[in-house]
């Protein structure tokens, strides 16, 4: 994964450009808050509008429409944080224009596909190689999350995705889910990086990875209609871009 500037986004999405959702907290003033508070509630929403139509199955796991939708929408939440960081003076403002230019040029619909897919491949790599989250790690990884949401400045951001999403099915269902996707690939990550001092031969080492998980998973569409104009084609080409942007 790029270590550059990550935008945050603690809405169990993968990290993903699982990628692609970068993760950098700022301070923002209350008017530039409460606009992030109204874009998260826009991707809760998203989710909880897209009903439980299959469009993709990727290895043995099936993306739901309300996955593909939320999706769609963190991407065009983290454009929106990227562009106004161009005139900040972050030290990441060369990387994130040019990530921004890739996004633009891909579309955000495949972006979108290319992060669920990466996610889901990495996944299906993990478990292959033993690598999986305990009952145990989930439910205390959720406790300690659940803590942040409530105690911490930006938890008005991801109270407000929950509440469009449904307290109930966010708790039970869609984080612990999540959870158990991202503690699998972080073990995969740690096992596959452990001894590689260099943070340029680390991520070539997951690109390697990251290149190996999609290339050996099955990738079928099952609702080409719901996700147009999103390709699997373009989707990777995407990764295979992202992969090698200047860091």
């Amino acid at each position: 994964m790029k270590n550059r500037s990550k935008i945050l986004v603690i809405l169990g999405v993968l990290v993903t450009l699982a990628a692609l959702i970068l993760s950098t907290v700022v301070a923002q003033a209350t008017d530039q808050e409460q606009a992030a508070v109204e874009r998260f509630k826009q991707v809760g929403e998203a989710r909880a509008s897209g009903g439980s139509t299959g469009v993709v199955r990727i290895g043995q796991q099936v993306v739901m429409l309300d996955d593909f939708q939320a999706q769609v929408r963190v991407v065009e939440t983290n454009l929106e944080y990227m562009k106004g960081q161009f005139n900040t003076g972050s030290p990441d403002s060369a990387y994130l224009e040019a990530f921004v230019q890739l996004i633009e040029r891909a579309g955000i619909p495949n972006v979108a596909l290319g992060s669920l897919i990466q996610d889901r491949a990495l996944y299906e790599r993990a478990l292959a190689n033993g690598f999986n989250a305990t009952d145990q790690e989930v439910t205390a990884q959720l406790e300690r999350d659940r803590n942040l949401v409530q105690n911490t400045p930006e938890g008005a951001r991801v109270a407000a995705y929950i509440k469009a999403v449904g307290e109930d099915r966010y708790w039970s269902d869609l984080y612990p889910a999540t959870l158990r996707r991202e503690i699998a690939i972080q073990k995969m990550w740690n096992a596959t990086v452990t001894g590689i001092a260099d943070q340029g031969s680390r991520e070539a080492k997951w690109n390697d990875v990251q290149k190996q998980a999609i290339s050996s998973v099955s990738i079928e569409v099952l609702a080409p209609d719901a996700i147009a104009p999103a390709t699997v084609n373009d989707a990777l080409a995407y990764l295979d871009n992202f992969r090698q942007l200047p860091e």
